[in-house]
Order: C-alpha cells, then sequence, then structure tokens
C-alpha cells in the first residue's frame, strides 16, 4: 500500500513529537534522515549514514559499528512506541534487520481472541501459569545476564569510549630506500624519539616521528568482541586510538583501553597513580609489593618453536568523577584477546569475584599469565590480584 507523501510526513511529525523520542536529539535525526531517504528513493548505506551525521569525523573502518547500534536502538523505538500508541490503520514506520530504507505499512491492531471457559475448573490457572512460565523462561534467556564489573561503567549515564592502543612508528632510512616507516620497540612516543635523538646525535636529520601507526591483532578482534558484547545490551559507545584521545575527556567519559603497555600513551599515567607498584618495560612487567618492598620481573616469551608468554594485566578504577575505566593490557595480542573473552563471559567473572571475595564496589589490577602456541589454544593462569585501598 502506498500513501502520499504529505501522509508519510504528518507521520514523521507526530512520531517525532511523542515522548519516546523526543527526549533523543539521535533517534529524531536518524529517522528524519531515514525517511527522506526513502521517500527520494536513495540508496542508504552505513557510510551514507555516518558521513551525514559525523561529516569529516566519519571513519567506515572505527564508525560503521557504531552506525549500526544507533539503528538498532532506532529499531527498537519504533516497535515499542508502536506496542504502546499506535491506532489502527496508522502508518507504521519499519526498519527491517540488515536495512536502512524505511518500509510504510498499515498498523493492524491484533484482534482479541474469546476465551471460552472451560468445564475443569483448574484448567485456565494450570494453562496461565504454564504461560507465565514460558514467558519468564524466554526472557530470562534472551536477556544476557550483566556483572557488576560492567554494570556500573554501563549505567552511569557517561558516554563510554573503546581505546586501542596504536604502535608509534618512525621514518627514516629503510632497506629499500631512503625514507620508510619503522617500529622500535624501545621508542613510543615522539618525546622517547626526541630524548634518543638527544644521546645519539649521529641520527639527528636521519629519523624524524611518523605520521602512519599501525595495531595488533587485538584491535579488531577486541572491536567485533565488544561490539558482540555491548549489542546484547543495546549499550552504544565509541571508538578511538591512543593517539587520537585527549585527556581533556577524561573526567567526561569511561573509557575501556585494549592494548600494550608500552602504547597506552597518557592513560598509563592514571593507572601508574592508581597502582604505582606496578611499573611497564618492554616484554616485561615490574611489580613491588605493597607490604613487604619484594621486587619480581614477569618476563614475556616470545618464540615460535615453544610456547609463548604474555604477562597480562586487567585493571578496574572508578574515578572521583564518577566514571570509570577498565585495562586490558598485553606486549603481545594473545593475553589481552583471552582477557577479554574471560571478562565477558559471566560465568568466569562470577567465579573471578567469588574466589577473590570482590564487591561490586571494589577498584583493583589483576595479573595472568597468558600461555599459548602460535596464538592458539590460551590457557590462563592468576598470579596476582592487589585492591584500591578506599
Amino acid at each position: 500500500m502506498e500513501y502520499p507523501k504529505k501522509h508519510i510526513l504528518a507521520q514523521l511529525e507526530k512520531i517525532v513529537a511523542d515522548k519516546h523520542f523526543s527526549r533523543s536529539k539521535v533517534n529524531v535525526r536518524l529517522l528524519t534522515f531515514l525517511v527522506h531517504a526513502t521517500l527520494e528513493q536513495k540508496d542508504v548505506k552505513e557510510t551514507t549514514i555516518g558521513t551525514a551525521f559525523f561529516g569529516k569525523k566519519y571513519d567506515p573502518i572505527k564508525s560503521d559499528n557504531k552506525v549500526r547500534v544507533y539503528v538498532y536502538h532506532l529499531r527498537k523505538k519504533l516497535e515499542e512506541y508502536y506496542s504502546n500508541e499506535a491506532k489502527e490503520n496508522e502508518i507504521v514506520f519499519k526498519i527491517a534487520k540488515g536495512q536502512y530504507l524505511v518500509q510504510f505499512v498499515p498498523f493492524i491492531k491484533e484482534k482479541e481472541v474469546e476465551i471460552k471457559p472451560q468445564r475443569t475448573l483448574y484448567v485456565l490457572p494450570i494453562a496461565m501459569a504454564v504461560l507465565v512460565l514460558i514467558a519468564g523462561l524466554v526472557w530470562f534467556l534472551q536477556k544476557p545476564e550483566l556483572h557488576p564489573f560492567w554494570h556500573t561503567l554501563m549505567k552511569n549515564q557517561k558516554t563510554t569510549t573503546l581505546i586501542f592502543g596504536d604502535y608509534f612508528t618512525i621514518e627514516g632510512p629503510i632497506a629499500t630506500r631512503d625514507i620508510g616507516a619503522m617500529r622500535d620497540y624501545e621508542i613510543n612516543t615522539e618525546k622517547e624519539l626526541e630524548v634518543f635523538l638527544e644521546t645519539h646525535p649521529e641520527f639527528q636529520g636521519k629519523l624524524r616521528a611518523s605520521r602512519h601507526h599501525y595495531f595488533n591483532w587485538a584491535a579488531p578482534y577486541g572491536s567485533k568482541l565488544m561490539t558482540q558484547f555491548w549489542s546484547k545490551h543495546q549499550y552504544p559507545f565509541e571508538l578511538s586510538q591512543v593517539s587520537e584521545w585527549s585527556m581533556s575527556k577524561l573526567n567526561k567519559e569511561n573509557v575501556v583501553y585494549v592494548g600494550q603497555t608500552k602504547a597506552m600513551g597518557q592513560l598509563k599515567n592514571i593507572l601508574t597513580e592508581y597502582f604505582p607498584q606496578f611499573q611497564y618495560g618492554s616484554q616485561k612487567i615490574f611489580y613491588t609489593h605493597p607490604n613487604t618492598n619484594k621486587k619480581t620481573v614477569y618476563q614475556d616469551v616470545i618464540a615460535y618453536d615453544k610456547k609463548m608468554t604474555d604477562y597480562t594485566l586487567v585493571a578496574k578504577i572508578t574515578l572521583p568523577s564518577g566514571n570509570e575505566m577498565r585495562f586490558f593490557l598485553s606486549d603481545q595480542d594473545g593475553g589481552s584477546i583471552q582477557a577479554l573473552e574471560n571478562f565477558t563471559d559471566t560465568e568466569k567473572l562470577q567465579s573471578f569475584y567469588q574466589t577473590h571475595q570482590l564487591s561490586d564496589k571494589d577498584d583493583f589490577i589483576a595479573l595472568f599469565k597468558v600461555t599459548g602456541w602460535q596464538r592458539k589454544s590460551y590457557e590462563t593462569t592468576f598470579v596476582l590480584l592487589d585492591k584500591k585501598e578506599k
């Protein structure tokens, strides 16, 4: 059934003025954009929406998941509106899964079915009890349980940014040409490069900071894993990399960092302030026991002919401003990937909290030993845990 354009636009005005939409500028903008694009018969894709909403800041690689989350959110809002406010023969705006154009269909109210009383007085109560039980079971199975490790972060009304550590690179002479990008594991910032050039003047004029940064496998895998995890809870989030993130945002948003200890950038200062007993070197973690001052070095083992060992840290921090931080740290990709998998598994999280007698409000830092063969068959062994003193 085709509707006149003026009727569709009138229905659009009615919907966006409703309480289900008027409080969310994103949903209003997105629905308006999609309705007009449909009426104009445009070919709408994720990149189309992203460019229209974010302009020059839009990056298809980093922002497409955000577009999908927003459309998913909008679809649920429309379903909620029509389940409560719609009248018979009203125009229904429907966005099919995997699609972005809007379908305009008539609303048909479901007919009430008359239930005749049964001869046996117990049939109806038993049937209703069974239905309630089934409905409760379906709801329980569909709604994933949210552990306090994530619950407090996701419910504090602040934006959450998932940040990945990107490797700092240097431009200079390489084997095949006069200039190219290279990676030095001991030089991870422009400041460290300046110090190196001061102590090695023979490289002055030959080396400079490169504009090109790169990630290891933890970034794409972590992005996929957290997108799947947060989508189950309809939770939108931002994506960034350390080199683009500013400390000016620190008290305004939650942060989840995934990556190498040496690529934390300014975030390293926050982690060190809260847990000074840990220091970080190249492929190693230094630990000073808070009570005995005993020093221990945890050294990664990187080899192709035997098991890899990747010492991995997971930290939970609550800032005075109320926003929260989570860290998943390792100098290889295997450790942080395994940590993310373990800490998005409700059963494993519950077991971890119970074993170490952690409360919902406890901030902590935990060290794990992750081993595996060529990034396969990972095993995780708990090493130690320190709670933040309140």
